[in-house]
């Protein structure tokens, strides 16, 4: 009963993502995505499913807005190495429905990896399948991050 729950969950989150046409692409941010959709739709996932985050501007197209996104994350990729370290472990880390909680855990103590850990990997539920030695590495190029964006 409860997988045929989750099944139709599933279903309807779809059909709202496929009720804006097709995907022209999604762009991954540090823990959210933004999909851009072929009727001028952008949607958006901070981990909670799919929701609309607004409609491309007239004249604008929906390819157009996803390539200029894109070169604009190549852009800060090069000039912040580190950012993008950090994101890319992340990303390798936890889901996009999990990477909130752990990016959130990161922030707020970034010298403590065990209470990290301890937040996302071992509470009460919903956990990211991390080791201690995961998340050290990862609290780390967070710390790189914040003295690279210190320095720019």
């Amino acid at each position: 009963m409860m997988d045929t729950a989750k099944g139709f969950a599933q279903e309807i989150k779809m059909a709202k993502v496929s009720a804006h046409g097709t995907v022209v692409g999604t762009v991954y941010f540090t823990a959210r995505a933004k999909r851009y959709m072929s009727d001028g739709a952008v949607l958006e996932n901070s981990g909670h499913g799919w929701k609309l985050r607004g409609k491309l501007k007239a004249g604008l197209t929906p390819q157009a807005a996803y390539e200029a996104q894109l070169a604009k994350q190549r852009e800060a990729e090069k000039t912040h190495p580190a950012a993008f370290a950090y994101r890319k472990e992340l990303h390798d880390l936890a889901p996009l429905c999990k990477r909130w909680k752990l990016h959130a855990a990161v922030t707020m103590m970034p010298d403590d990896a065990d209470g990290v850990w301890s937040e996302a990997c071992d509470g009460f539920g919903d956990n990211i399948a991390a080791d201690v030695d995961d998340i050290v590495r990862l609290c780390g190029l967070y710390r790189l991050a914040i003295k690279e964006s210190e320095n720019v």
